[in-house]
């Protein structure tokens, strides 16, 4: 369970990158819905992100089959692994609140694959009906970005591409209602979420979330430390 709780918590967490990164699209849907009722536009904007998370569930897959078999392979790869998925979301933390840039690196690596994309998105708008708004949530989903990567990461060392599947999914959810919102209110949101303290709070979140993931003997003592918690309490 606390893994589950830890994707979804990422995702919120991301909220504020999320919000430079797709603020803009989201926004751009939601004008390309104009003249539809408030309700149209609420169902394409909804089935526009399912498209997006499942792409996430679907590159979670991939992944974590990959993550699954070099993992499988020795106990000191898979800890290894563990290993750089840490240090990916401890990057990730940096890149939100902005005290590390690093992260642009990779997403410039997966504009490559963009480029090819891009054309094709953009030749979906604007968005007419149910299945148009999936297709172009599908590829939007792979829109280079450091925060999805680094998550990918992480989820890939789970050691079950099922279970990588559905960490993605949680993910993608919890940058959902940010993301979904900033639609209909794009300013109001947006003010709020990319504020310095917001992003500097969620940032030291995810550096620790990330120095969680990483094995070590920290975690048999937060994990000392909640059992007695927990036993103190009853």
């Amino acid at each position: 369970m606390p893994v589950y709780l830890t994707a979804l918590s990422i995702g919120l967490l991301g909220s504020a990158h999320c919000i430079g990164m797709c603020g803009g699209i989201t926004s751009a849907l939601s004008l390309s819905l104009q003249g539809k009722s408030r309700w149209q536009t609420t169902v394409l904007m909804l089935t526009y992100h399912l498209g997006r998370i499942g792409s996430y569930a679907l590159a979670g897959f991939i992944l974590g089959s990959i993550g699954w078999y070099l993992g499988d392979l020795s106990r000191g790869l898979h800890l290894a692994l563990r290993s750089v998925a840490g240090i990916m979301l401890i990057a990730m933390g940096l890149y939100i609140s902005g005290w590390w840039r690093g992260l642009m690196r990779l997403e410039q690596l997966g504009g490559r694959l963009w480029k090819h994309i891009q054309p094709i998105a953009s030749g979906l708008l604007p968005v007419r009906n149910l299945p148009n708004a999936l297709a172009l949530g599908s590829l939007w989903g792979w829109l280079p970005c450091g925060m999805v990567y680094s998550t990918l990461v992480w989820s890939a060392t789970q050691g079950n591409a099922l279970q990588s599947a559905l960490l993605m999914c949680l993910f993608g959810l919890g940058t959902l209602p940010a993301v979904f919102l900033t639609g209909l209110f794009a300013r109001q949101l947006t003010s709020v979420i990319q504020a310095a303290a917001t992003r500097n709070i969620a940032g030291v979140l995810m550096i620790l979330f990330g120095l969680w993931a990483i094995p070590g003997p920290h975690q048999k003592w937060v994990m000392s430390f909640l059992t007695i918690g927990s036993t103190s309490c009853h």
